[in-house]
């Protein structure tokens, strides 16, 4: 395969990247330092897109490729999670403060 071919490819392939994730651009996924595992199950027709997706070189991994447009989600989404993160910390620390009380409502006699 000539360089040009292989450009071309790499070309073609960097596009439909692309265009699978959006605005999300290839340095924003792949420079992305990913530490923390989550397991999932998935049917077995998302996991055949996603083997096509590996199998074609667009992702290096299934992982890759489903955190990738995870990210998408959430990124599209940014403002509204923003506010879910604070909501859950505000619940966070009513649910801390109940069990505070709780605990000390027993410990009364």
């Amino acid at each position: 395969m000539s360089k040009k071919e292989s450009s071309k490819e790499a070309g073609v392939q960097l596009s439909l990247r692309e265009q699978l994730l959006g605005r999300l651009s290839e340095e924003d996924i792949s420079s992305k330092k990913r530490e923390v595992s989550v397991m999932t199950r998935m049917s077995g027709d998302i996991v055949e897109i996603l083997d096509a997706l590996v199998e074609l070189e667009i992702f290096k991994s299934r992982s890759e490729a489903v955190s990738a447009f995870v990210e998408q989600a959430i990124v599209a989404r940014s403002q509204m999670f923003e506010e879910i993160k604070v909501q859950a910390a505000d619940i966070r620390k009513l649910r801390d403060s109940a069990k505070k009380h709780a605990f000390e409502a027993f410990q009364e006699k």
